[in-house]
């Protein structure tokens, strides 16, 4: 019964995203073919995923429905985005051609140096799963995921304290990451919140984490493997002795990666640097916008601070770019992208 639990936990937290993702790894490759197609499936399909839970819930909590409704409600619109994301794939003729490329470059692909880091970076995602660190945080985060199980509600409940909250948390009601933690539980026929926090999630935070470096490897040094695999040792050496700070990325990814605020730092923030890059070199179109959009809600979701850790960037890339490139017209689809973070901003002002 475990292991099918855990058998339904990867299927909703990494087949159902890397389906999602196809079609838009397709879509925003038809100008460049040089970023790894499957690498960008699982990169769009997360956070499309993610903000599409975000929707989902908050208006969901002030509507006061159950965490049942909830999770179900975003499985079945989860599995209907794969649905047609895979029959858009495969009628592709393109998919499949590149995809028997790629399956044919791979062993030509890899080097010593490429192999030294893949080792890295699985050690130190066993390291994060099989190792346990105890946060003080986790007495909220966790604790609302496992009160929304116990309550089948969302929200309505003081974690500390098991009382019903007397006033709407204004500071962690827009965030829905632990009722996302909460659904997967429910999903996972009550596979419990704690495990999939502290055992089953950190090693794949940290996975996702190198994925988003090695594309924004392929994207600086495009042509050249062999700096994107010394780019991606730097960054594995440079996380790995992050620990002069606890407000580090490093320490961030690896002790506490199943908290949302830690992932603002340890995904969001490379994210954003890699979309904007994206979106603004105009290399893959509106595609790209939508991700950003995207990319942006997923960090409201995972924390109140990401509201304004993620218009920031966006904002300073348009403005680089804007002088740079002399292309104003990247403001209001930055507008746009940044939209669902201006709404949760103005809702927590007028709450």
């Amino acid at each position: 019964m475990a292991i099918a639990k855990v058998f339904l936990f990867f299927l909703w937290a990494v087949v159902l995203p890397f389906l999602t993702g196809s079609f838009w790894s397709l879509t925003c490759n038809k100008k460049e073919n040089k970023p790894g197609i499957l690498l960008l499936a699982c990169f769009y399909g997360v956070f499309i995923e993610f903000a599409l839970f975000e929707c989902l819930a908050i208006p969901m909590v002030f509507l006061r429905c159950s965490l049942q409704q909830l999770s179900f409600a975003w499985l079945i619109l989860s599995l209907l985005c794969a649905a047609f994301s895979l029959y858009k794939t495969l009628s592709s003729a393109r998919f499949l051609s590149v995809f028997h490329e790629k399956l044919e470059g791979a062993h030509q692909r890899f080097t010593p140096l490429l192999g030294v880091v893949l080792l890295c970076v699985f050690l130190q995602a066993a390291c994060v799963t099989f190792s346990q660190h105890i946060d003080d945080d986790d007495a909220f985060y966790v604790a609302t995921a496992v009160t929304a199980v116990e309550t089948d509600t969302l929200m309505e409940y003081n974690p500390y304290t098991g009382n019903l909250y007397q006033n709407i948390p204004t500071r962690y009601v827009l965030s829905a990451w632990p009722l996302y933690l909460a659904a997967l539980s429910t999903l996972c026929a009550g596979l419990h919140p704690t495990l999939i926090a502290h055992l089953l999630l950190p090693g794949l935070i940290v996975l996702f984490a190198y994925l988003i470096y090695a594309l924004i490897a392929r994207d600086l040094f495009a042509d050249d493997h062999h700096k994107q695999d010394l780019f991606l040792l730097f960054v594995v050496l440079i996380l790995s002795f992050s620990g002069f700070s606890v407000y580090s990325s490093g320490v961030f990814l690896f002790t506490r990666g199943w908290q949302g605020k830690a992932l603002v730092a340890a995904i969001i923030q490379p994210a954003l640097f890699y979309l904007c890059r994206r979106a603004m070199k105009d290399a893959e179109g509106k595609a790209a916008w939508f991700q950003l959009f995207c990319a942006v809600t997923s960090a409201c979701m995972f924390s109140s601070m990401g509201v304004v850790l993620s218009i920031l960037p966006v904002a300073v890339y348009t403005v680089v770019y804007g002088f740079e490139q002399k292309k104003w017209q990247y403001l209001p689809c930055s507008l746009l992208a940044c939209s669902s973070a201006v709404v949760c901003g103005v809702v927590y002002l007028v709450l």
